[in-house]
This record gives C-alpha cells, sequence and structure tokens, in this order.
C-alpha cells in the first residue's frame, strides 16, 4: 500500500509499504475515507518541532475510515462500520484509560500515529492501518453527516470540545477568550464555546481567513497584537507563541483558567508572580481524544457544532504532498481517499 512519509523538513512522499495486518484479537484494520491534518503537522514539516532528525517516518494522526476487517476479540465493532479513529493508541482499561486519561495510557505511553513515539504505528495518510484495542479506540460516525467534515475527531475537532466544555459548562454567563495561531484547534475552541457553552467568545488572531472562520461561528473577533479584555472565565492559548501564551495567562479573572493546547519545544518565561496574586488555574497537555469523541460526535449530529466551516479545503488524496508542502497549506485540508 501507499503511506505518506515525512523525509525531512518541507519534503512528503508516497512510499510503498507492506500493508498492516491483524495481529492482536481486539485489532481492526481502517481503510481512511478521509484524512487530514492535526496542527502540529504543519510543525513538524516546517521544520518548527524536534522530530526531523527521527526522519523517514509515516505522518498523520486524524482520520475517518470504514472498517475492512476485524479480529475475533472485537465484540462492537463489524466490518463496514464508518468510524473516527482516536490519535493515541490505549489499551481503555488500564487506570489511566478509565479515568478518562487515553492519552496517558499505561500500557502504550506516548504510543500514537504519525509520529515516532513509543514503537511505530504507521500514519493515517495510509490506505490501510491497524486499529489495536479497536472497541474502545473507535468512534462510530452518526448517521447522515458529511464523514469528510469529521476528519478531525480523533484530536483536534474533539480536542475543541475538550478544552472549553467540561470548564465553562458549569460557569453562568461565561466569558471565553481563544487565542489563535496553529490553525484549527482554536477554531473548533470557538465553535464549542458559543455553541455548546452559549459563551461569549472573543477569537483573537492576526490571520485573517482564520478570523473570518471565527466570526462565522458566532465570536468577536479582535488582533492579537491589540488591546484586549482582562476578564473572561477561561483563555484558550493555540497559538504556539511565548508572548500570546502570557496574553492569554493575564486575560482571566481572578481564579479563572486557561488551557493552553500549543506545543512548546522550547522552555518559556512564565509571569508567576502575577499569576499568584490573581489565581489561574492553569493546564497544558495532551487531548485525551477517545473520552471527548462521542460528546463531539453526538453534538454534530444534533446541528450544535459546525465542522464544516473550520474545513479549509478538500483535496484528492495524490494531492497531499503538494498541498502541505506549498506556502499556503491552510488551517484545515482534508483529503479524500477514493474507494
Amino acid at each position: 500500500m501507499r503511506s505518506l512519509t515525512f523525509v525531512g523538513p518541507g519534503k512528503l512522499r508516497f512510499d510503498e509499504v507492506d500493508a498492516p495486518t491483524i495481529v492482536d484479537p481486539t485489532d481492526a484494520l481502517v481503510r481512511p475515507l478521509a484524512a487530514t491534518t492535526c496542527d502540529l503537522d504543519h510543525h513538524v514539516i516546517a521544520d518548527k518541532t524536534s522530530f526531523s532528525p527521527a526522519a523517514p517516518f509515516a505522518l498523520g494522526h486524524e482520520c475517518v475510515g470504514t472498517v475492512v476487517e476485524v479480529g475475533p476479540g472485537c465484540t462492537s465493532i463489524t466490518v463496514g462500520d464508518v468510524v473516527g479513529v482516536a490519535w493515541h493508541i490505549a489499551c481503555g482499561t488500564c487506570a489511566q484509560c478509565l479515568k478518562g486519561h487515553p492519552a496517558r495510557c499505561l500500557r502504550h505511553g506516548d504510543a500514537q500515529y504519525g509520529l515516532p513515539v513509543n514503537g511505530v504505528w504507521g500514519g493515517t495518510f495510509s490506505e490501510l492501518i491497524r486499529v489495536p484495542f479497536a472497541d474502545y479506540n473507535l468512534a462510530l460516525l452518526p448517521t447522515g453527516v458529511d464523514p469528510v467534515h469529521l476528519a478531525s475527531i480523533g484530536d483536534n475537532l474533539g480536542l475543541g470540545w475538550e478544552t472549553v466544555v467540561p470548564i465553562v459548562s458549569q460557569i453562568s454567563d461565561p466569558q471565553v477568550a481563544v487565542f489563535g495561531g496553529t490553525g484549527s484547534i482554536g477554531l473548533y475552541c470557538v465553535d464549542a464555546a458559543v455553541h455548546c457553552a452559549g459563551a461569549r467568545t472573543v477569537y483573537y488572531d492576526d490571520d485573517p481567513v482564520r478570523m473570518a472562520v471565527a466570526e462565522k461561528l458566532g465570536a468577536e473577533v479582535a488582533d492579537i497584537d491589540g488591546k484586549r479584555e482582562k476578564d473572561f472565565d477561561l483563555a484558550v492559548d493555540a497559538s504556539c507563541d511565548p508572548e500570546k501564551l502570557k496574553k492569554a495567562l493575564l486575560s482571566v479573572v481572578p481564579e479563572g483558567y486557561v488551557n493552553s493546547v500549543g506545543i512548546y519545544f522550547q522552555d518559556v518565561a512564565v509571569p508567576m508572580l502575577q499569576l499568584y496574586l490573581r489565581g489561574v488555574n492553569f493546564h497544558n497537555g495532551k487531548g485525551h481524544a477517545r473520552a471527548s469523541m462521542t460528546p463531539t460526535l453526538d453534538a454534530v449530529a444534533a446541528g450544535v457544532l459546525h465542522p464544516e466551516l473550520v474545513t479549509s479545503g478538500i483535496y484528492e488524496w495524490d494531492e497531499i504532498p503538494d498541498v502541505l508542502t506549498s506556502e499556503r497549506p491552510g488551517h484545515k485540508p482534508i483529503f479524500v481517499l477514493d474507494a
């Protein structure tokens, strides 16, 4: 089969590799219908991360697809199911998975698709992928919803719900700020804040395309380098920029919340005294995809969330290398694999 390979900064190619097979009884094989980039993938390709020395490796960890084979241990997933695939490799039964923390799976640690971390699991820009513990790691897609726009459900789309809803749903008349910059995650957060949490939401960015999308999703938009408010209940840092992270940290009410979904590959300065005096609850860490996939899909099926507005373009599978190495690949390009 063909699999997309990250060769080095700015270089991608399709390689012919052995197709995966059922290894364990709880495995399933999934053929992608559509796959897309995590915001991190764009940074990998642009050599803004620490992964380049590990090249070559298979890229991609967001897709939806059709189950084409299941192991004898699968009880709820069957051949023909159309599913979303969680980005992480998780058993679903260890203490961390049972707490809703599958990205901290005690059996598989940091293992995932699309990056050379704790084993080799291939990438979702491949014509077939093996999914271990399939009953847990696969989520059935709702009927009547275009699966193409759900390609990000296994990471960024679900992360938008996870980052916002559990916190804001407990607050009366919530105020949310989203500091964008990485690509799609901030926009998915806007959608969840406005339509799942009913929050007044301000989206800060310097990219007119993303700002226009945020406005369509119901947010107020503002220049990220301009004046900002300081009375938000929740601020989301989706910038990957230390100065903008600082703005997010200082934009919440006393005892407010800041969730950072950007990845910082170097240490950054944090205004600890100001955070202490104000009282700020700060969280930074990987998204726990599987725990948020089902409520996110339920919200899409109910017409509450609008992932189609975040999609920046739909392309053929063969276009992946050219689009992703172009000057403007878009904040959420989705690639469709023909049957």
